[in-house]
């Protein structure tokens, strides 16, 4: 019997599992190795920190994988083989004649001086808790939402963050002596979406009073102060984004050459070594004009949907998969019962191609749903 090994049970490697899973059939072996029990959707950090919710409620055990025929082992990975298709782990070895890397990117917040230590990482759901406290303890004043650093994952998501707490701030009847104001140390807003779509979100937030800084390099972090390298900035609560890096042992694999990240064919996901594939937010994909490829899990999920297909048409030897074309959407939360929607083609030759949606209530119930179809389709009771 043939095996799949697939690292890391997040968007791209619970969706390439299912994908292969319903094209290889059932003699086909497929294994999925997370250190973590559960899977939970990222998107509730940010619900959470505002108390619209639970991150609970967005988990899921990955042992329900086994309803699909997809065997999941609760390991801890220390190291990657390329060359066996293998994953060295605290209880041996696992091996597969195809190998999927899908381990994400975690914050990163040493990397930056003093971040760790004085702002709040919403970006990591174990300090999410005490980010929402300091919200609930807050009476007025400034609130400065800070990217200190990047590639970071999910790029809309400090300015749904934004959205959120100054609909949270209006709730509380605190938002007429709350300043609220995000930074950046990007030339514009949000880069993937151009510089119309960056001007787009900087109107939204304008219209709230949210206040924007580009360009604004983070040299380090104080006890409530922002330290720029051309000036500082006081606050009562700093939320930071901190720069993401995928874990020690991609890095280790020796598939990421002299960058952190994995580098892949973009039509394929293909790595430097034959048999292996990498999704998500720990590979490198540059764009025509030099941005790097969004790290999102909408994009890990169709990046899964791509490789699984590739590995389906090996194993029934059959003519490749159409490339992966770089389509792709993104939600943008402007409040719990609103959002946007953008649309891109970023693999356009002169360009990513954005399209954007209006703000609406349906568009928001998309989103919600979005969760809950993925929730209850690969995890089910």
């Amino acid at each position: 019997m043939s095996r799949t090994v697939i690292a890391g049970g997040g968007f791209g490697g619970v969706s390439a599992a299912l994908e292969l899973r319903r094209l290889a059939g059932p003699d086909h072996e497929i294994v999925i190795v997370d250190r973590d029990e559960a899977f939970m959707m990222g998107l509730r950090k940010l619900w959470a920190l505002i108390g619209y919710g639970t991150m609970e409620e967005g988990r899921r055990p990955r042992a329900r994988l086994a309803e699909h025929g997809i065997t999941f082992e609760q390991r801890a990975i220390g190291s990657i083989d390329p060359a066996s298709c293998a994953l060295g782990t605290e209880d041996g070895t696992i091996d597969g004649d195809h190998l999927v890397i899908a381990l994400g990117a975690v914050p990163r917040p040493d990397l930056v001086t003093g971040l760790a230590e004085h702002a709040h990482d919403v970006w990591d759901s174990a300090s999410v808790p005490a980010a929402s406290a300091a919200l609930e303890a807050f009476d007025g004043g400034t609130i400065a939402i800070v990217i200190a650093g990047g590639p970071y994952t999910c790029p809309p998501a400090p300015f749904e963050c934004a959205f959120l707490i100054d609909e949270y701030l209006r709730s509380k009847g605190l938002r007429d002596r709350s300043d609220l104001t995000l930074t950046t140390f990007q030339p514009i807003l949000m880069p993937n979406a151009g510089q119309e779509g960056s001007a787009m979100i900087g109107g939204m937030l304008s219209e709230r009073g949210i206040s924007t800084r580009t360009g604004a390099a983070v040299k380090r972090v104080e006890d409530g102060r922002v330290v720029f390298e051309d000036g500082d900035l006081a606050a009562d609560l700093i939320v930071g984004v901190p720069p993401h890096r995928p874990p020690v042992v991609v890095k280790e694999s020796g598939l990421t050459g002299d960058g952190p990240f994995i580098p892949v064919d973009r039509g394929t996901l293909a790595t430097s070594a034959p048999g292996v594939w990498a999704v998500g937010d720990c590979t490198q994909i540059t764009l025509d004009n030099g941005m790097p490829f969004p790290k999102a899990g909408v994009v890990a999920e169709l990046e899964g949907l791509v490789v699984a297909r590739e590995i389906a048409a090996i194993l029934k030897d059959e003519s490749a998969p159409p490339p992966f074309d770089g389509s792709a959407h993104c939600f943008i939360e402007t409040g719990t019962d609103e959002a946007a929607m953008f649309e891109a083609e970023f693999f356009a030759a002169d360009g990513p191609k954005i399209n954007f949606a209006d703000v609406t209530t349906e568009t928001s119930e998309e989103k919600h749903r979005f969760e809950r179809d993925r929730l209850r389709e690969w995890f089910p009771d």
